[in-house]
């Protein structure tokens, strides 16, 4: 039996990183899917809100410093 890699968290820093990690790949898995179901239907509506879901990420990380900004504090 193989033992799933982890990632070791010990500072504030780290988890506000592993979780941009997550919420970046799971926000591009979706936006996959939006931009599957656009081509598949030519629904505009589904590649506005893939591009939504874009723009409200870059929004919240700020990646010229690498830190994650809670949309409160925008």
């Amino acid at each position: 039996m193989s033992e799933t890699p982890r990632r070791v968290v010990e500072t504030k820093q780290q988890l506000e990183v592993l979780i941009m990690d997550i919420t970046s790949s799971d926000l591009n898995r979706q936006m996959c899917q939006l931009i599957s179901e656009y081509k598949r239907t030519g629904d505009e509506h589904y590649k506005i809100d893939a591009e939504y879901l874009r723009s409200e990420f870059n929004t919240w990380w700020n990646t010229d410093t690498a830190e994650f900004i809670p949309p409160a504090q925008l």
